[in-house]
């Protein structure tokens, strides 16, 4: 069937666009979760007032994948159904697509990632919380804690299963509600 070494190529190309198409996905599908998870809950809690916030910084550069990997998605979609190149001609729908999820990509990643980190903090210092080190597990350096009040900064004896923090006090295990 594929005797010719031009059927072999076509072959490794398609096969290389399905593992293409299939990280692709798998990118976009966990970054989107991420931002859903771990970003947006932040808004709800400063919403809320929580007595501490975790904020994630480095998750708001994911903001810039899900575009990208969409386009990603669709390239090699395209590249699998005909074997060639995705290279739309440049005014079509198609072109102005790929265009666009790259430029809101880059977008994203430059200007609207910081911003939002910008803006959290200044809403935070806003509503005096202040940052609390203490709070952070072993290994995780690129979370930050923000604490409503002083008081609710200490070093952990343990975490609960939800991942809120817990001190022994008098025998008692007191644990720092992360929701509230």
């Amino acid at each position: 069937m594929f005797a010719t070494p031009l059927g072999f190529a076509s072959l490794k190309f398609r096969l290389l666009a399905a593992l293409t198409l299939l990280i692709c996905s798998a990118v976009g599908i966990f970054s989107s979760y991420w931002l859903i998870a771990h970003v947006l809950p932040i808004y709800g809690q400063i919403w809320r007032q929580a007595s501490a916030i975790e904020v994630p910084y480095m998750a708001f550069g994911l903001l810039m994948a899900p575009p990208v990997m969409l386009a990603c998605v669709i390239a090699s979609a395209f590249a699998i159904c005909t074997g060639k190149k995705f290279a739309p001609p440049a005014k079509s729908g198609l072109a102005k697509f790929e265009a666009g999820m790259m430029k809101t990509s880059v977008y994203a990643l430059v200007l609207i990632a910081p911003s939002a980190a910008i803006a959290t903090t200044l809403t935070l210092n806003a509503l005096d919380y202040t940052t609390c080190p203490q709070l952070r597990k072993s290994g995780s350096a690129w979370q930050t804690y923000w604490v409503s009040h002083p008081g609710f900064c200490f070093v952990p004896d343990s975490y609960t299963e939800n991942g809120w923090p817990c001190k022994m006090v008098d025998g008692k295990k007191l644990c720092l509600n992360m929701n509230e």
